[in-house]
């Protein structure tokens, strides 16, 4: 009879634990379908944020075109296709409803021009989740909190102030949007006045920045045209054409330097205004663009210089509204010590000059009656003569006849 009762005893243990057991496995599904379920709804907000991101440009068209702040909102299959969700998901929670996207342009009378406009959105279940066909506040409690841990901004509304949704600890509220607001109601928010997870600066150029920006030192790489209204101001400046509208300002001199900054380099200017010195410790090159007598004007203060187009290597200078040799009007080429009968060559001038010859007397002597003559035959060669009154040559007499050209 002891057996008996003895085995009854531990039957009845066994079949309660067992229940327990049953009910703790229960338990512990329920809880890992709620948290699959809130990291599903991350994920899909998440998604949704990127894809705002991506369309404001589209949006903010959409706004501007039609007035309405009320925007056109993107389906679960629109943000797969889209890339913005790795992969397929239902259209709707594992209880019923689906999930429903509200966008909407905030604040109120933003505008694109003072790019103050941006995008708030809301994300919820059409249903609220029950169990066993009751509202069921901590189910809902922990699908928020599992949807939070991934950055996402979840909330619920409770059994006793079920009109309003909060946040995880209280850190924010909204209106409850299902119809007769009922509680276990659950909903992601970037809330009206917050960018949530719209970027400050977007990718497409909708929105201009508003204030001054510090990129902390890093680099800014295939950066097409900068246009500056201010100071651009760097200790170093590496640029393949640099266009400036009205003046480069240094502090002190200005170099130009190679690549690696240990040698000087070249430049190539068109026309320069220099109103200090010009210090130059090589070679200076004339262009070859004038010719003598060309007519010329000087800018005040100032003296043209030019070189002869002949490729002579004469330089020009604007004398007189005319362009002639530095120098004047007649340059000494040369000169020879020569006797009578011998030849003189005429000097090869550049263009626009013609040779010329002056004879001078050097060393001669007569006799106190006698008469001299000297001087040079022909136009270039010359022949010297110094002769007597007789016409007879003068033995040991010298001229030095000095070339010209003259201008």
């Amino acid at each position: 009879m002891g057996s008996i009762i003895e085995m009854v005893i531990v039957l009845a243990a066994s079949a309660i634990l067992t229940v327990v057991s049953i009910r703790e496995d229960v338990a512990k599904k329920r809880s890992q379908v709620l948290s699959v379920e809130g990291q599903n709804e991350s994920v899909i907000v998440a998604a949704l944020g990127k894809w705002i991101n991506e369309n404001f440009q589209t949006l903010l068209a959409q706004y501007q075109q039609s007035g309405d702040p009320a925007l056109t909102a993107p389906t679960i299959d629109q943000l797969h296709t889209a890339g913005d969700l790795k992969q397929a998901y239902r259209a709707g929670p594992f209880w019923g409803g689906s999930y429903v996207m509200q966008l909407s342009m905030a604040p109120t009378g933003c505008t694109a021009d003072a790019g103050n406009c941006h995008v708030a959105w809301v994300f919820y279940p059409s249903l609220p989740y029950t169990s066993n066909g009751v509202s069921d506040t901590g189910g809902a409690a922990q699908i928020a909190l599992a949807a939070s841990v991934n950055g996402g901004q979840f909330g619920y509304s409770s059994s006793r102030n079920p009109g309003t949704v909060s946040g995880i600890n209280g850190a924010w509220t909204a209106t409850n949007p299902l119809p007769g607001a009922p509680a276990a109601a659950i909903l992601a928010t970037n809330g009206p006045d917050g960018d949530g997870t719209s970027l400050f600066i977007r990718r497409d150029g909708s929105l201009t920045w508003t204030g001054s920006q510090d990129v902390n030192g890093v680099d800014l790489h295939n950066v097409g045209s900068i246009d500056a209204t201010g100071t651009i101001a760097a200790p170093t400046i590496a640029a393949s054409n640099v266009a400036v509208s009205n003046a480069v300002r240094s502090p002190g001199t200005l170099y130009v330097q190679s690549a690696d900054g240990t040698a000087t380099a070249p430049i190539d200017t068109g026309a320069a205004a220099i109103h200090g010195n010009a210090v130059v410790s090589g070679t200076v090159s004339v262009a070859n663009t004038g010719s003598p007598h060309d007519a010329c004007t000087s800018p005040a203060g100032t003296t043209i210089l030019v070189a002869n187009r002949d490729g002579s290597g004469q330089f020009l200078s604007c004398q007189g509204n005319q362009l002639m040799p530095v120098g004047g009007p007649w340059l000494r080429e040369g000169y020879t010590l020569a006797q009578n009968g011998a030849w003189v060559a005429a000097p090869n001038c550049p263009a626009g000059g013609s040779p010329a010859a002056e004879a001078t007397p050097q060393n001669f002597s007569v006799d106190e009656d006698g008469s001299v003559n000297f001087g040079l035959y022909g136009t270039g060669p010359w022949q010297v003569f110094i002769t007597d009154g007789r016409g007879q040559a003068i033995a040991g007499a010298q001229v030095q006849v000095s070339t010209y050209c003259a201008y």
